[in-house]
């Protein structure tokens, strides 16, 4: 079809309009649903008769497969995230989606007014929302990833073949706007799931080179799984593994609930963080570390009666806790950068939490913690730590 079909209003509207936005204000979205609501008011204002149009992307997430987001012009705009687990389920299976995404077929569904016996359910759902015509088509990215688009219509005619043709122009000028929003998205997911939500935030601003760093007032958790080393020599592999995840899955539930952030994993322990963001909060902040403490422990007893049925391993853990301030800096070779927290608050975290098997409670504070919450504590006495000057005074819950 020649670029005046395309362009011109010859055909009853013109892509131009389109096609100018996306290339001017358009690309500089960086949000899915602004985009697609922006095209679809675009068309809508081109005389398009497009009553609904979706993007769907594929993504690399540990929990999600995909995302998408919805246009319609009775209701909006609205946004989707697709598990890993959607490949087996009925919405997908025989879906025209399933047929673009996994063969890169151009799928074209005329609905009228009675269902037929072995149609698809979306069908149905068209139908119901007084849909005629329908239209799927890929978006290939520069990867070759299939990305797909789709548009429907509740015009009396349907959707002409010039309007085809202008559907396919229009997923080829979407396909890289989509692809650098798509990767984006990855990058920003990636990010907080291995590195957390706090320094991925410090390196999309920027603090990316060696030494780049600051300051930070926090509460400390440092915590340790009991007799790892004899669990992984006797558990199998995947049973191991399930004990692992749900040990760190529930204390990094219980943390984040009253604002902690997992800083690192290490080996079988666990190192959060609860910052202190002004003086007036450090007492809030650290009753909140022992609040997401206490839930620890309590989800985790929950899970271990689970698994004593089951006949499993129980998970048995040490925790220390602390306040203190460090140095939560950028460090590591030139080419291989981590960012951690340095400084002797940390250090003595991990120290108390150690004395957790010698004094045989599972829960420690320091006494700078203590001094900061009204919960009833009991003193444990006095203790030398390893690499601390002196004997420090621990404490632990009543209960």
């Amino acid at each position: 079809m020649s670029n005046n079909r395309l362009f011109g209003p010859d055909q009853g509207w013109s892509l131009e309009p389109v096609a100018t936005w996306l290339y001017t204000e358009g690309r500089r979205l960086r949000d899915a649903a602004a985009l697609v609501e922006g095209v679809g008011a675009q068309l809508d204002a081109a005389g398009a008769h497009v009553d609904r149009l979706a993007l769907m992307s594929r993504t690399l997430h540990p929990q999600l497969v995909g995302w998408a987001v919805f246009w319609s012009r009775v209701n909006g705009v609205r946004r989707d995230s697709v598990g890993h687990n959607v490949g087996g389920t009925d919405a997908y299976l025989g879906s025209p989606i399933q047929r673009v995404q996994e063969h890169g077929e151009l799928v074209r569904l005329r609905v009228g007014p009675q269902a037929h016996e072995g149609e698809h359910s979306l069908v149905q759902d068209l139908r119901d929302e007084g849909i005629t015509d329908y239209f799927a088509l890929p978006m290939i990215s520069s990867v070759g990833t299939v990305n797909a688009m789709t548009l429907a219509t509740s015009h009396a005619d349907g959707f002409s073949e010039a309007d085809f043709e202008r559907f396919k122009a229009l997923s080829n000028l979407l396909a890289p706007l989509i692809e650098i929003i798509a990767v984006r998205r990855s990058t920003l997911g990636l990010l907080d799931t291995f590195v957390g939500p706090r320094i991925s935030e410090r390196i999309i601003h920027g603090q990316v080179k060696r030494g780049d760093g600051d300051r930070i007032d926090a509460a400390f958790w440092y915590s340790d799984l009991r007799g790892f080393t004899r669990l992984s020599e006797t558990l199998p592999t995947a049973e191991l593994l399930s004990l692992l995840n749900d040990y760190f899955e529930y204390c990094a539930v219980a943390a984040a609930s009253r604002g902690g952030e997992i800083l690192q994993f290490i080996g079988d322990a666990i190192l959060i963080v609860f910052e202190i963001g002004a003086a007036a909060d450090r007492k809030t902040v650290c009753e909140a570390a022992l609040e997401a403490a206490r839930d620890a422990f309590s989800a985790i007893a929950v899970v271990n009666h689970r698994r004593r049925r089951a006949d499993h391993a129980l998970i048995e853990f040490g925790l220390g806790l602390h306040v203190g301030t460090v140095t939560h800096a950028n460090v590591g070779s030139r080419d291989r950068l981590a960012f951690n927290v340095v400084g002797p608050a940390v250090n003595m975290t991990a120290r108390i939490q150690s004395m957790t098997k010698e004094i045989g409670v599972p829960l420690l504070l320091s006494a700078e913690f203590a001094s900061q919450v009204e919960a009833p504590l009991r003193s444990v006495g006095h203790h030398d730590l390893r690499g601390v000057a002196s004997a420090q005074e621990l404490f632990t819950t009543l209960d």
